[in-house]
């Protein structure tokens, strides 16, 4: 019995409790609650970023690439709530307990902490509640399968190799933490920005409220008001950068599958398309076409002379795509191996030793992409890549 008291205290759900203090900073406020410290800071007029710690609060982010910006706004202390406000959105402060409310620009609600629940931590989990509102919709995370509006299901961002999923599989390849409500005419953005497993519950199993959930670190998010989507999208992108302009040639049809090889297959698959006059404007190689599935390397056998073949796709008018892989072979001569080596550029333990793991060319080393200097020299070895 005496066991099974202890495991329940421990995933006790432990809120913020009351404000006790404040003060002032550059671009916003920092605050002490009973069990944790609270930054909110003003990104611009329409963004506002909450970060909420059991320690001391990092600022740092792999995300968000924007800089704040120098932005007028006004703090209001009254007896039971606190306002930190710019002209278009405002945040509502409820000193006993904690519990943070948005408004836009008219002063209208656009989300707000669930009332009983707030925010708060289960053993390492760190959740954000917030009112359901009963018109409210939500669309968002990225790639997900599952209608447009996400109401009433649930999602985790863990990135899954799942080549053959099923119609609402989760969770899947690509997670981007980041959503958009909906409700009474009224829009707002949402991105949490933490680096451990998350998981949305857009009112799943409830019609009370909808919730955030990281697996450990911060409750870290921002929270951006519109009154379009597409502002919301803008302001975001402000945020985590601008996607580079595509050529026009990537918004056309592309032909990809695994995988053709010998170079004579790919150079007859796209004969066949401009034969039968099917649009195509890129054609993928897949793993055969590297030497024993090594990254920047082409197969001596299957594609003996790489620049003949691309070529010939081009005189075609098709663009050429390759696949690569992050996964280096453990390999003497290998010459991404031996500069991963010499360099110190791969991911180790926290004793120092080198982390292995298998994929396709068996059994590899990974570079240390949160390392810009490795971001800098993995970005060196495509060179051969383009110069074909």
């Amino acid at each position: 019995m005496l066991l099974h008291a202890k495991l329940a205290y421990a995933q006790e759900f432990e809120s913020l409790g009351a404000l006790s203090k404040y003060e002032k900073i550059a671009q916003g406020l920092h605050i002490e609650a009973m069990n944790a410290n609270i930054r909110i800071e003003v990104f611009n007029t329409n963004i506002l970023h909450v970060r909420i710690s059991k320690t001391k609060v990092n600022p740092f982010s792999y995300a968000v690439t924007g800089i704040a910006q120098n932005t007028a706004f006004r703090v209001i202390d009254s007896a039971q709530s606190l306002w930190i406000k710019t002209d278009s959105i405002s945040l509502r402060i409820l000193k006993n307990p904690v519990r943070l409310t948005f408004y836009n620009a008219r002063g209208k609600i656009i989300c707000a902490n669930d009332r009983g629940l707030g925010i708060g931590w289960q053993g390492n989990r760190v959740t954000s509640y917030h009112q359901l509102l009963p018109q409210e919709r939500f669309i968002g995370l990225g790639e997900k399968t599952g209608p447009l509006d996400k109401r009433g299901m649930a999602f985790t961002n863990w990135n899954t190799d799942d080549f053959a999923y099923e119609t609402n599989a989760d969770p899947l390849y690509v997670s981007i933490p980041f959503f958009i409500g909906l409700h009474d005419s009224l829009c707002y953005g949402l991105f949490l920005d933490n680096t451990y497993q998350t998981d949305f519950n857009f009112g799943a199993s409830n019609n009370r409220f909808y919730s955030f959930t990281a697996a450990a670190g911060d409750m870290n998010y921002y929270i951006i008001s519109s009154s379009k989507v597409s502002g919301i999208l803008n302001n975001y992108a402000k945020l985590t950068g601008f996607m580079t302009m595509p050529p026009k040639w990537a918004l056309g049809y592309q032909q990809c599958r695994w995988s053709y090889y010998p170079d004579s297959r790919v150079l007859e698959i796209a004969k066949t398309f401009r034969d039968k006059k099917i649009p195509a404007d890129v054609i993928y190689l897949d793993i055969d076409y590297m030497d024993n599935y090594k990254i920047f390397t082409w197969s001596p056998e299957n594609f003996p002379n790489p620049k003949r073949m691309i070529d010939s796709l081009k005189s075609m008018d098709f663009h050429t795509t390759v696949i690569v892989d992050p996964g280096i072979k453990i390999e003497q001569g290998y010459r991404q191996y031996e500069e991963g080596l010499k360099n110190n550029l791969f991911l180790k333990y926290p004793d120092g030793s080198l982390y292995s793991g298998q994929v396709w060319p068996g059994w590899c080393h990974f570079p240390d992409f949160t390392d810009p200097r490795v971001r800098s020299r993995w970005g060196t070895w495509f060179e051969d890549y383009v110069n074909l």
